[in-house]
């Protein structure tokens, strides 16, 4: 494999401090090569863990990764404003055409790799404490581990490299996928036996334990689900997960008690987090553009922005022209990008069908728009006139997107403007391409500018995936359907929680979202991933592992449903690897992909 692992940039800033016994900063060095003895100083085995680290926001939360994983499921259609069409409408020859879309992140995994194998090779020798090697030693089995992950359960078959490599190459193979989901179940448990229970503190949400853990068992459940399964495999994925809920103490883990509170600003490092991508202000360490001038840097954290509609083009009069704005763009509710729109079909009817007893559609879309004439304007000050009346800056709802069909009566009575999803007959004033509900996990209120970038930690896992995993693990056979309902019941009772409940109510709603044993198969437990996870970049994955892609997006999402086939259950090798292979066997693509 031709590479670039000579040619790169540790950035190793503020993300140094999450290995155990480095207590500073450390300046980002440049290096134009990386030779066995700089893994063997201090500097080197901790700058290369914190260089890994720091790579992955170049992926979570940017604009080309963001849809390459979100596009092309059930929850999800194109906004008005997507720029990788390709794979909402599963347009083979445009993918064939743009396969090194992926090229970053399958480059970035693989000078990852390397720079862990370096470390792994070389560290054991670094001059430095004992424990404090082991930890980073064991970070870095982690960190191969997770980049491993990540690339066979995208693309199939790929390179295993477990050794250190600076030279350059231009041959190449693809190794089974059960070699490479062994050596990420080998890495994992070594990784678990030495990694802390608990992230030393102040050092974010690096790899712990639990986190080696939960990859485990998210690693066994898929290779249950591949042609390299294992008898045991199920089985593992349950009881690694059951053995982690039930000492989460151990690990500060927990769910927080209600679930509109998992994504509020400042929760990012609650104990219902596993691991985040950490975000910096500073424009040194963060690869960040400087405030105000747009967010034009690829790497930046943008989720604030893919999912959110073009409200401030909504007018008065809508949906006739003339009239004031109803609200202007502001910092609180964000840079109308409309890349990504939630399938209303599949959101409204199915996955968030029950919004009664669930708080968990309220706690992942912004549904209404408060009445805005200026970025700044005052509450209590004049806003624009409708033809239902004069709205209130700060007071009067201008912009409601209802989950149903309203009455006339509602909509005269409101003084603002009423969206209905469109796929619902009788929808008046439907939702478009550019008027949705949005998905709020991602807002960043904090930011200088209204078109600045986010530098809130991007959550990457969480506790709660570990019940869905357990549950999906006993479903295929690891343990019982009432396991597997006494798994997601949890999480459903966190889910009855609403504001304002009297206790009567509460209890009343916790009795509602109870499930049975007998409700327990696959289409169930997505439904139920969906509810948990919607729009956190796991969709596409979920529908691959369990084989329901084409199943789910023909039964829902009407734009992929005659372009989507069984083999984009992978996506394709980027051709730039593939022609870069010219020693030897030609490297293959996936098939369907040729």
């Amino acid at each position: 494999m031709r590479t670039k692992i000579i040619r790169y940039s540790f950035i190793i800033g503020l993300l140094s401090v999450m290995v155990a016994g480095c207590s500073k900063i450390l300046e980002e060095q440049p290096r134009a090569g990386i030779d066995p003895s700089y893994f063997r100083t201090p500097e080197g085995i901790q700058g290369g863990i914190a260089g890994i680290y720091s790579s992955f926001r170049g992926h979570w939360g940017t604009q080309i990764f963001t849809q390459l994983f979100n596009a092309g499921n059930d929850e999800f259609k194109r906004g008005a404003a997507a720029d990788v069409q390709h794979w909402y409408n599963f347009n083979n020859a445009q993918i064939r055409t743009e396969a090194n879309n992926y090229a970053g992140f399958w480059n970035a995994m693989y000078i990852n790799i390397n720079t862990a194998n370096g470390v792994l090779e070389y560290g054991a020798a670094a001059n430095m404490p004992e424990a404090t090697k082991i930890q980073v030693l064991a970070q870095a089995k982690f960190l191969r581990a997770f980049c491993y992950f990540y690339l066979v359960t995208t693309f199939g078959d790929v390179p295993l490299h477990t050794e250190f490599n600076t030279d350059e190459s231009t041959a190449d193979s693809r190794n089974p996928q059960g070699e490479v989901y062994a050596q990420i179940i080998q890495d994992l448990t070594e990784a678990a036996a030495d990694l802390p229970n608990i992230p030393a503190s102040g050092t974010g949400k690096p790899a712990s334990k639990a986190t080696a853990l939960y990859l485990l068992a998210k690693t066994h459940l898929w290779r249950g689900w591949s042609d390299a399964a294992e008898s045991g495999d199920f089985t593992a994925a349950y009881t690694i997960s059951k053995d982690l809920i039930d000492n989460k103490a151990q690990y500060g883990l927990d769910l927080l008690p209600y679930y509109p509170a998992v994504f509020k600003e400042g929760n990012e490092y609650s104990s219902e987090i596993l691991m985040v991508i950490d975000h910096t202000k500073d424009l040194k360490y963060g690869q960040n553009s400087n405030p105000g001038t747009g967010a034009t840097n690829f790497q930046e954290n943008k989720s604030n922005f893919f999912f959110r509609p073009n409200y401030p083009a909504i007018n008065a009069n809508y949906p006739s022209g003339g009239g004031a704005n109803l609200t202007v763009r502001d910092v609180n509710n964000g840079r109308p990008f409309q890349r990504i729109r939630p399938n209303t079909r599949y959101v409204i009817d199915v996955a968030f069908a029950n919004r009664e007893t669930d708080s968990r559609y309220e706690g992942t879309f912004q549904t209404v728009w408060k009445s805005a004439s200026t970025p700044m304007a005052a509450a209590g000050s004049l806003g624009a006139v409708t033809p239902r009346g004069q709205l209130i800056n700060g007071v009067d709802t201008s912009i409601w997107m209802a989950d149903r069909v309203v009455t006339a009566q509602e909509r005269a009575n409101f003084k603002g403007v009423i969206f209905e999803p469109e796929h619902l007959p009788g929808a008046t004033v439907p939702y478009t391409a550019s008027y949705y509900p949005n998905l709020r996990k991602w807002d960043d209120s904090t930011r200088a500018d209204m078109n600045d970038y986010s530098d809130r930690p991007y959550i990457l896992f969480r506790f709660a995936e570990v019940y869905l995993i357990a549950a999906e693990a006993a479903i295929q056979g690891g343990a019982s359907a009432q396991q597997a309902a006494d798994m997601i019941n949890v999480l459903r009772t966190r889910a009855a929680l609403k504001p304002n409940q009297t206790p009567t109510q509460y209890a009343d709603a916790v009795a509602a979202q109870q499930v049975t044993a007998a409700q327990m198969n696959i289409d169930f437990l997505l439904d139920e991933r969906s509810r948990e996870l919607f729009g956190e970049a796991t969709r596409w994955w979920d529908l691959a592992r369990t084989k329901k892609l084409v199943q789910r997006v023909q039964a829902y999402n009407s734009e992929g449903a005659d372009g989507v086939q069984d083999h984009h259950r992978l996506r394709p090798i980027p051709q730039e690897q593939i022609d870069l292979v010219t020693e030897g066997p030609a490297f293959p693509q996936n098939p369907g992909y040729q």
